[in-house]
């Protein structure tokens, strides 16, 4: 199945996008599954790996393929035309696998030891405490939404640094095997239920000094690796990777609604009516207006991942104007991939709430996407509206 729509101008494949792009069919087909084990079905995780997906942003010298910006935000969409929950996950992974890339490279020894393939899991929100012992630190906490947690090897997650009360206090990201930590099963969302966002819970966990990475440090281009130094994928400005990255799977989505209305149009009738679906006017002009905006949001990604791109690859770092327009760029993205979902959920019929009508579900997860806090359009828009009327973001996540 190609990862293109009619609409699209996509050019060219690699053996990645071609090789995710036959899973398209099987991700389909696990999807519901997913949502209602609340989890990535092992099917699917074996496919991707297969595939090479989870060795995106795993450094070369494990095996890895490095995938710049451009080509990772494509697989994802690609993976997102199959399913969404599927999509964000392997997105968080490429991501937690690409903050492991700036760890010491002693970090980076241990994650990758059995191959590259170890998947990491990330939460960026400080939920937990770090207590200073020799060697290192002590880490107890909780950290909800921690996406990816059921399949992933590792945890990297923010914690304050237990210390004196005056000025602000530190926060570090821990890197820690899951086996040390637990997970609470409380996640029960109305959309994205297949991501598997639970908790994780740590107790008194030992946290070693070469896999801690302060948060500042790793948001102002910092690295602690020597091995990666010359790697073009690393030198991408950290939270506009993350912003960026995040993309392709609200685009994959709006792209299933589409391959979902479509398919399922012909035949179909207008209830109270003698309308054909796929003859009536307002079928044409919605599907019409779903199709523009999923080209604009292409279009918008193309741009945001080719521009990151090129600054990696000049070893330039945006400044905060870009890092702020980014922000809005990259939440602009999700807008417009859900208002394609919501028009063409909207004459989808009442028979689409059915739980085997695959629209409703990539509805349901579309919505929850777009409320996530890095992708919020009014948060961001305001930090990229601070900027141009000359005032300070007021958030060091740029």
């Amino acid at each position: 199945m190609s990862s293109t729509l009619d609409t699209e101008t996509h050019t060219g494949t690699t053996p990645l996008l071609a090789a995710v792009d036959e899973l398209v069919p099987l991700l389909r087909a696990n999807a519901a599954e997913a949502e209602r084990t609340r989890r990535i079905p092992q099917q699917s995780i074996r496919a991707l790996a297969d595939a090479g997906a989870f060795r995106m942003t795993t450094p070369r010298r494990y095996g890895g393929s490095e995938t710049d910006i451009v080509e990772l935000t494509r697989v994802l969409d690609a993976i997102g035309r199959g399913c969404g929950s599927t999509s964000w996950v392997t997105s968080l992974h490429a991501v937690g696998s690409y903050f492991v890339g700036r760890y010491d490279d002693r970090a980076q020894d241990e994650v990758w030891a059995d191959g590259p393939d170890s998947r990491v899991a990330s939460v960026f929100s400080p939920g937990g405490l770090l207590t200073p012992v020799d060697g290192g630190y002590l880490l107890s906490g909780r950290w909800p939404f921690n996406t990816g947690c059921r399949s992933a090897t590792w945890d990297a997650v923010a914690a304050r640094v237990d210390g004196p009360a005056d000025g602000p206090p530190e926060i570090l990201l821990a890197l820690v095997p899951m086996s040390e930590l637990t997970i609470a099963d409380d996640w029960h969302p109305s959309g994205l239920a297949g991501t598997g966002s639970n908790t994780t819970v740590a107790e008194s966990v030992f946290v070693p000094e070469h896999r801690l990475l302060p948060v500042a440090e790793a948001l102002a281009g910092g690295t602690r690796s020597v091995a990666n130094a010359d790697a073009d994928l690393y030198h991408c400005a950290l939270f506009p990777f993350v912003l960026v990255s995040s993309t392709g799977t609200p685009l994959g989505m709006a792209r299933a609604a589409m391959d979902h209305f479509r398919e399922r149009a012909p035949g179909r009738m207008i209830t109270y009516t003698g309308w054909a679906v796929a003859e009536a006017q307002t079928t044409h002009v919605t599907v019409a207006d779903a199709a523009v905006n999923i080209r604009a949001a292409e279009l918008l990604a193309r741009d945001l991942t080719e521009r990151l791109r090129a600054a990696a690859i000049a070893r330039r770092d945006p400044g905060v104007a870009e890092r702020a327009a980014i922000r809005a760029e990259s939440a602009h993205v999700v807008r417009l991939s859900r208002l394609a979902v919501e028009a063409l959920n909207s004459i989808s019929g009442a028979s689409s709430i059915q739980g085997d009508v695959p629209i409703q579900r990539v509805f349901r997860d579309i919505e929850a996407l777009s409320l996530h806090a890095a992708l919020n359009l009014n948060t961001n828009l305001e930090v990229h509206g601070r900027v141009l009327m000359g005032q300070d973001p007021a958030t060091p996540f740029l």
